[in-house]
């Protein structure tokens, strides 16, 4: 295999990896939003930069 080839596919599946994780991370702050169904936006930013109830 050529480097360029085995180099495309390591960035290939870190990209891919990227993408999962971002996905869980935003999924699980969904549903705690959800959760919690605060009244306001400023609610849900402090509960983000709180973390609470993570």
């Amino acid at each position: 295999m050529d480097l360029d080839i085995i180099i495309g596919i390591i960035l290939t599946v870190m990209a891919l990896g990227a993408v999962v994780i971002l996905t869980l991370w935003s999924r699980r702050i969904i549903e705690r939003i959800h959760a919690r169904s605060p009244g306001s936006l400023r609610e849900i930013q402090k509960d983000i930069i709180n973390g609470n109830g993570a």
